[in-house]
């Protein structure tokens, strides 16, 4: 299809991540692909990116028959939580026993229907969904991208609950 990250929209947005990740004195920096959707395969540090947001091409397509065309605000929302999952591969975090009793199993069986209890004090919100409760894999990732997303104020929102123990 022609697509080059580097000359598209996500461009900037990934260099962005890229200077939040430096700003909280985090090197890693995960390789991206262009996909069919948003995405971290299991185990491999790298980050997906939607093909449909990737190229201005596709934008109109997208939002005339899927009515979902990300802005920059959900896109960085995105990132920061798949970057979460690329992280947790790439230093393989889960295999520590400490990671373990705060997050959970990481191999657990992975349930697309979870039932989310809002407002649970022992998870952060950064999706939509409560998606942190899906899964110690999407816990983490959620969490880590609550810490690194600029202006949280994740200290005063989290304080005296579990999630801040997390954080």
């Amino acid at each position: 299809m022609g697509i080059r990250l580097e000359e598209g929209p996500l461009w900037p947005l990934i260099q962005t991540i890229k200077s939040e990740l430096g700003s909280k004195g985090v090197s890693f920096e995960p390789r991206f692909y262009v996909g069919s959707e948003w995405g971290c395969p299991d185990g491999v540090p790298i980050v997906a990116l939607p093909f449909y947001l990737a190229d201005p091409r596709f934008h109109e397509f997208e939002e005339r028959y899927a009515d979902d065309l990300e802005n920059e605000t959900r896109i960085l929302t995105g990132l920061r939580h798949e970057i979460g999952h690329a992280f947790l591969y790439a230093y393989q975090l889960y295999r520590d026993p400490e990671w373990s009793r705060v997050f959970g199993n990481f191999f657990a069986a992975y349930k697309d229907d979870y039932v989310p209890a809002p407002f649970d004090p022992r998870f952060v919100r950064h999706l939509p969904g409560w998606y942190a409760h899906k899964h110690p894999d999407e816990d983490f990732a959620e969490t880590f991208a609550v810490w690194l997303t600029p202006g949280e104020n994740w200290r005063a929102r989290y304080a005296g609950t579990p999630a801040f123990d997390k954080l």
